[in-house]
């Protein structure tokens, strides 16, 4: 019996335990300032967008708060050059609803539009991803994303 109840203490208090915690200071542009968010959903991820990439998915998509940060994605083509710093990435901050964005903030250096640093540091197990990128349109991006767990392609 003590084992079942255990047990079911365990299971509710599972969705309390964040995936991944991101904080992101926004410096210019009609959302300028601090968020801090977390999420028991998505996460960072190694290789999923193909071989030797770095991946995170942000998202707290019943957030509906056109002020708030709801989304954070990032795909990095080279883990291993991001654990020296890369400034190869693409890197999208969202807010309002997933599909009615107030405001979307992307730097993608493949196509020229923004640039910055991305730092990987991989633990195996979690990892934490520092980043700071600027938009072409001038508007700053800086912060780190704490992942509780990796998820891996086999």
């Amino acid at each position: 019996m003590k084992i079942i109840r255990l047990l079911a203490i365990v299971l509710v208090a599972l969705p309390l335990f964040a995936s991944e915690t991101v904080h992101v200071v926004i410096s210019g542009g009609a959302n300028a300032g601090t968020y801090d968010a977390s999420s028991d959903r998505g996460g960072c991820s190694a290789g999923l967008t193909g071989p030797g990439t770095w991946g995170n998915q942000f998202s707290l998509p019943k957030e509906k708060d056109p002020k708030k940060l709801n989304s954070l994605q990032m795909i990095v083509p080279s883990a291993k050059a991001a654990a020296g710093g890369t400034h190869d990435f693409y890197l999208s901050a969202g807010f309002g609803p997933l599909l009615h964005r107030s405001a979307e903030y992307v730097v993608d250096t493949k196509k020229g539009k923004g640039s910055g640093t991305v730092t990987v540091i991989d633990h195996g197990a979690t990892a934490t991803v520092k980043f700071d990128a600027k938009t072409a349109d001038g508007v700053k991006l800086a912060g780190t994303i704490d992942c509780k767990s990796v998820t891996r392609a086999q």
